[in-house]
């Protein structure tokens, strides 16, 4: 039985060799420019400097945010029903409390929904130091806002105090207004603009001039801002539906992640592999007609992806978190950072880089990120947060939770600063 097995084993190495492939896989496949791929099972290119896990949370995680003093702020949605608490600040690495105190986390019944959490989505650090937070007001179990609960809200992290409240308008609430992420750029108008996105089916992007309140709802129903129809998304090598039981639907969630730089507004719509941008200004200017704010929306194509988050640097790079391919990619949207020739554009130059000329890169691959939703950028450090996403019920047949914790956040050195 023995020799029988040995000859096996020698036939078996001199397929294996006369195919010229490894009779045996390394437990670490080997890495040289010169590497075949795909000669073992475990064959998964890992791409970019090492992840540095920072906090782990027993609850999956949507938004994410650091202060200047490198606190972290994590946010644990309400879409899929209720949590203890919707914002923590991390003690240590697996322990939070929350933030900005206990009694923010639930409105109580006859309290201002404007003081106190419904679900928020994102917190993000503004260029003051100071906190803003995204607040759907969707409670757990409804479809469309709570009058006065969809906001933004700016809190202190020194003195943890509320600092003040921009409550969406209800007259914008139509068609199921689901705010998902923003952006704050204070130094545009006289006190700044916070930029936000709508995830919901007809998707939209929304500005508040901070100083005044008036918030303006744009492209709404239009291509650029919605879900392809038919979209089937991927997810560690799995196709993605929607479920309700054992009905299968398509994911319709529209305009997600967001970024400012160079003078524009970033987006990507989750179940799409689309991202677009536009200036701010078209965004903030309420002379304007819709089918002037289209006209200015720049397609640069497609990146490979569904994108849950985006963030920028101090150097026009946006980086979208990829979650169909385990990885961050990263676009140059100043041409002074660009150092390939591209249609024929040297590298280098001055201005921005033009639409056709974005070439979309990957900072980082590692099987580490699972589903990374929102990042943050704090002395030279990309931040982000996992969650997986897609094993999360709606996204699984028969709505099993396929999730399995604990969700890790980590960060990745890029040497460069936040966006303004």
């Amino acid at each position: 039985m023995l020799r029988s097995l040995v000859c096996v084993l020698a036939v078996v190495t001199y397929l294996a060799d006369a195919h010229g492939f490894f009779s045996y896989c390394p437990r670490t496949p080997a890495r040289s420019p010169n590497a075949t791929l795909g000669v073992c099972p475990n064959d998964f290119t890992i791409i970019g400097p090492p992840l540095e896990p920072v906090h782990q949370s027993v609850q999956a995680p949507t938004g994410l945010a650091l202060d200047n003093d490198l606190n972290i702020y994590i946010a644990y949605p309400r879409n899929s029903g209720p949590t203890p608490n919707n914002v923590v600040i991390a003690t240590s690495f697996a322990s939070e409390e929350p933030w900005p105190s206990a009694e923010f986390q639930n409105c109580t019944t006859g309290q201002n929904v404007s003081t106190c959490f419904i679900n928020v989505q994102n917190p993000v650090l503004g260029s003051d130091g100071n906190l803003y937070l995204v607040d759907s007001g969707i409670a757990p179990g409804a479809t469309s806002p709570t009058p006065g609960g969809a906001k933004v809200l700016a809190i202190s992290p020194t003195t943890r105090q509320l600092l003040r409240v921009w409550p969406i308008p209800s007259p914008l609430f139509y068609d199921g207004l689901n705010l998902n992420d923003l952006r704050v750029n204070l130094t545009l108008g006289s006190a700044g603009f916070a930029f936000l996105t709508d995830a919901s089916k007809g998707g939209s992007i929304l500005s508040v001039d901070l100083a005044t309140g008036q918030a303006l709802r744009r492209l709404h129903n239009t291509t650029v801002v919605m879900p392809d129809p038919t979209f089937v998304g991927s997810y560690n090598g799995q196709a993605i539906y929607s479920w309700n039981g054992t009905r299968r639907s398509f994911t319709s969630l529209g305009s997600d992640g967001i970024a400012l730089a160079s003078g524009n507004v970033y987006w990507g719509n989750l179940a799409s592999r689309r991202f677009y941008y536009a200036p701010q200004t078209a965004f903030t200017d309420p002379a304007l007609s819709e089918a002037e704010v289209l006209s200015q929306v720049q397609d640069p194509g497609e990146c490979t992806t569904e994108q849950a988050g985006f963030t920028a640097d101090d150097k026009g790079r946006v980086y979208i978190l990829a979650s169909e391919q385990n990885a961050i990619y990263y676009v140059d949207t100043q041409q002074s950072e660009v150092t390939d020739e591209i249609n024929g554009t040297p590298p280098g130059g001055e201005g921005l880089v033009k639409a056709e000329n974005y070439v979309v890169r990957t900072l980082v691959r590692s099987g580490l990120v699972q589903h990374a939703d929102s990042a943050a950028i704090v002395d030279g450090w990309l931040y982000f947060c996992t969650n997986q996403l897609e094993l999360s019920p709606r996204f699984q047949y028969k709505n099993v939770d396929r999730r399995r914790g604990p969700f890790r956040t980590y960060r990745v050195w890029i040497g460069r600063g936040p966006a303004v």
